[in-house]
């Protein structure tokens, strides 16, 4: 299966068969007012869909009953929704200045984040920055041109436990992990690779 989102705010599941073309599930009954901005599958207790939305909103779709289980409200235009190493919580990147990461536990009460972290910023990240998680460690460009990926130690994330210099004097608005590396990429194209980037839980 494979899931959809888009500026036409429902999500659809499509089937993907040997020698077949795709085809599309009917709409889910998941409730959007904008843009779907993040979809996220995840087990825990079943199998779940989370959507995230700029309505400010996150869905837990439940997939074998077909129905919303639990549905998150924040103040912020939710831009990705990330997994961790709980099945229960998951990394939310907002549109917000200064706390632009919230970790949430569909285990507690859904309008309550575990935590919120950031950095102080002129301006907020904006759905096209993109930041990677690698066992406990969250990276993260920004809306600064400074070329640097901030990386949190998602155990204590009161403030970043490093800053890495990629690329002097450009945006960086993508970052992923690859085993023992970390790629960065800018807004206009140029990557860079960094070795020796490790989970400090292991």
């Amino acid at each position: 299966m494979f899931a959809t989102g888009g500026y036409h705010h429902v999500v659809h599941l499509w089937s993907l068969s040997p020698g077949q073309s795709p085809m599309p599930s009917a709409p889910l009954a998941v409730r959007h007012t904008s843009i779907v901005q993040s979809l996220l599958a995840r087990r825990d207790t079943s199998c779940k869909l989370l959507t995230a939305s700029a309505d400010c909103s996150v869905n837990i779709f439940d997939l074998p009953s077909e129905r919303v289980v639990n549905a998150v409200k924040l103040s912020n235009s939710v831009y990705h929704i990330h997994p961790t190493v709980s099945e229960f919580c998951v990394l939310l990147e907002v549109a917000h200045r200064e706390l632009h990461f919230e970790i949430r536990d569909s285990r507690v009460v859904p309008t309550t984040p575990v935590v919120r972290f950031g950095y102080p910023s002129a301006k907020v990240h904006g759905r096209y920055v993109r930041g990677d998680i690698r066992g406990t460690v969250f990276a993260s460009g920004g809306s600064e041109r400074d070329g640097c990926v901030r990386l949190w130690d998602l155990r204590k994330p009161s403030q970043a436990m490093r800053t890495v210099p990629c690329l002097p004097g450009r945006k960086v608005i993508q970052v992923a992990f690859g085993n023992e590396q970390m790629v960065a990429c800018s807004e206009d194209h140029h990557l860079a690779i960094v070795d020796g980037i490790a989970d400090p839980a292991h």
